[in-house]
């Protein structure tokens, strides 16, 4: 079996009614970000949540972890249908991903009700750090962002297949060396076509840096996600010119690699 890809959102940090904000699934069983409901998302494309076992958390803002609260709770009020099934395993970055998910449990006020505390096991990344599993292998490197942040390398140990995705990041030239080799990489665009002048500052890129990172790291395919839905068919084209196997993924799209 390939290795398979599932986008459940690749729209801006407020996504369009009927969207969701970047977040797909690894193989239906590794969950990348939350979006604002991946849960749902989940449910619309016949995947249930309860056969997540990891969730990989990008970076810590709130477009990225906000459906983690709905997720947490779903997994235990559905309990009764997989009474055996071990906790979800979180992996993010350090600085923020055990906060993260302490609050989202506090949120759902497991001291007050405990019969919805679902408690995962969180597994903190430090950039350059790496997690091997049964499954997979993840390698990081640092993004330039507002807050910490992860590039991951993906290698499905079952398969052999290997590829990249950024999350939120400006220009950062060291990530095509990190993603040197993958012939799919998954990179946001966020500025669109083109970049403002404060790029750097934004920790957000455009579609033709995204491009320009996918022909330094020689990759065959780029997949460009997190931005507006008005603006992606001509970012989708400004990147072509640089890297032209570019596309925009459309929301429960999947794909082999």
């Amino acid at each position: 079996m390939p290795t398979t890809i599932t986008f459940l959102g690749t729209a801006s940090v407020t996504p369009e009614a009927g969207h969701d904000t970047a977040s797909f699934l690894i193989n239906n069983r590794i969950l990348v970000d939350t979006g604002w409901y991946a849960a749902l998302k989940m449910l619309d494309y016949g995947v249930s949540p309860l056969d997540l076992e990891y969730l990989i958390f990008t970076h810590c803002h709130h477009d990225h972890y906000i459906g983690l609260p709905q997720l947490l709770f779903y997994l235990r009020m559905r309990k009764r249908d997989r009474p055996n099934r071990p906790p979800l395993k979180i992996i993010g970055p350090t600085e923020d991903v055990q906060k993260v998910v302490d609050r989202a449990r506090h949120f759902l006020q497991t001291d007050r009700f405990p019969d919805v505390g679902h408690i995962p096991e969180v597994f903190p990344l430090t950039p350059g750090e790496s997690l091997e599993t049964e499954t997979f292998r993840l390698e990081t490197c640092a993004t330039v962002h507002a807050v910490q942040g992860l590039c991951y390398r993906f290698t499905d140990q079952t398969t052999g297949s290997t590829f990249g995705f950024t999350g939120d990041t400006a220009y950062h030239p060291p990530i095509a060396e990190h993603l040197k080799g993958c012939p799919f990489i998954i990179h946001e665009a966020s500025h669109g076509a083109s970049q403002p002048e404060n790029a750097q500052q934004t920790g957000h890129a455009s579609a033709t840096e995204a491009a320009r990172i996918a022909h330094q790291a020689g990759a065959e395919q780029l997949a460009l996600v997190h931005m507006r839905i008005e603006t992606a068919e001509e970012a989708v084209k400004a990147a072509q010119e640089i890297f032209p196997n570019t596309f925009w993924p459309q929301d429960g799209q999947s794909l082999s690699i």
